[in-house]
């Protein structure tokens, strides 16, 4: 019983001397570790882990490709706006360019007469063929006549645009009536559409025209959409030829029914529509 007693306390001072040997070891492992997970959530939860070698540039680089888009974003948006406020300003301000007020140009006399050449077989053949695969995209009708010659300058008969809507002339293009479009009669609720791709730079509402969308084009060709019930597209839109970017409607005091009132203006004057379009 004596040798059980003796055995028991020498084994409880073992445990006691090796608990007191490795009590150092355990508390630095605990505080090692405590400090461990002390930095982790620092590093997760604070600005710190910027500073961690690789991390800063990562994050730089992503923060710098979205300024970058936004900056791209506003561009356009700025460009849209500066386009806007000068179609506007010529319009409210009366300086729009018509027929009547163009000075006739003075007569240049060339020192030797120059013969246009007509375009080749293969330059027709090219012409063709794009037109018939923009006829293709956007699902239209028959394209314009072949380039003439000395068609290396595009002329508005040259550009292919489509009808916004299909419909009969109720008042055709008169500048001396100060009416430079042409009234289209249509049902209510129906689509219009671009006559050609461009980007929008007007679209509000006027008591007298109510709401109206314009579109900047190539060419130096601009489109005015009048009497809209419904505007399905913003200033800064880009649109394609052919897409909806207005419902017909009957809004505005000079407006008398559903219709739509299409202007078309080519190098800062109105010109007849029909003349370029078929309707």
């Amino acid at each position: 019983m004596m040798d059980d007693t003796a055995k028991e306390n020498r084994w409880n001072r073992l445990k006691q001397r090796s608990r007191a040997e490795y009590q150092p070891f355990v508390n630095a492992y605990a505080l090692v570790s405590v400090v461990f997970l002390v930095v982790v959530l620092l590093l997760l939860v604070t600005p710190l882990r910027r500073y961690l070698p690789g991390y800063s540039n990562v994050v730089e680089q992503q923060e710098l490709t979205e300024l970058e888009q936004s900056l791209t974003e506003l561009s356009g948006l700025v460009e849209s706006q500066q386009l806007y406020i000068e179609n506007l300003k010529r319009t409210v301000l009366g300086k729009a360019i018509t027929a009547d007020s163009l000075e006739e140009p003075a007569e240049v006399v060339p020192s030797q007469t120059v013969t246009a050449l007509p375009p080749s077989e293969a330059e027709i053949k090219l012409r063709r063929e794009m037109e018939e695969r923009r006829q293709g995209q956007s699902g239209a009708g028959p394209t314009t006549a072949l380039p003439t010659a000395g068609g290396e300058v595009v002329s508005l008969a040259q550009v292919y645009l489509v009808a916004p809507v299909n419909g009969e002339i109720s008042a055709p293009f008169d500048l001396t009536a100060e009416h430079a479009g042409v009234d289209i009669l249509a049902p209510q609720h129906t689509a219009i559409k671009s006559v050609r791709a461009g980007v929008v730079f007007m679209a509000e509402f006027t008591s007298a025209n109510g709401n109206v969308i314009g579109i900047q084009h190539d060419h130096n060709l601009i489109s005015f959409y009048k009497h809209n019930e419904q505007l399905l597209k913003e200033v800064g839109d880009r649109v394609l030829q052919g897409e909806a970017i207005a419902i017909i409607g009957n809004t505005g005091t000079q407006s008398t029914g559903p219709h739509l009132h299409f202007e078309l203006w080519y190098d800062g004057r109105a010109v007849d529509p029909r003349q370029y379009i078929s309707f």
